[in-house]
């Protein structure tokens, strides 16, 4: 069964420059944000039919689900997208290995978008 691996976008960077101008407060509310996001994100995908969360951790979500959903779920997705507040890349690929350099591929060529392996 494929998987999808779900990242956050630049989550990092807008944690880190909290820490690093000694920001407490933007700082948790950033995480909340983040945390809040990927929750509401995790939610959504029950709507996919064969869509199952496996894990939930971070700014990341993995999910497995059937090859005849993949269409629902890459539409799902993009429709999730929050430019501006936060936004997401994933990969889908038929294991985890190949969903992970699909992800890679959606992060290294400009983010905020699903790419299904073998990119087509």
């Amino acid at each position: 069964m494929p998987f999808t691996i779900i990242d956050g976008d630049d989550v990092g960077n807008k944690v880190e420059s909290h820490l690093l101008s000694n920001n407490v407060s933007g700082f948790t509310e950033s995480s909340k944000m983040i945390t809040d996001f990927i929750d509401a994100l995790a939610d959504a995908l029950s709507s996919v039919s064969t869509a199952k969360v496996v894990s939930v951790g971070g700014d990341s979500i993995l999910v497995e689900i059937d090859q005849s959903a993949i269409g629902e779920l890459v539409e799902v997705l993009n429709s999730l997208q929050r430019p501006g507040v936060f936004t997401f890349s994933a990969g889908v690929g038929p294991t985890l290995r190949e969903s992970f350099i699909a992800l890679r591929m959606a992060k290294s060529t400009g983010k905020q978008k699903v790419v299904l392996y073998p990119d087509e």
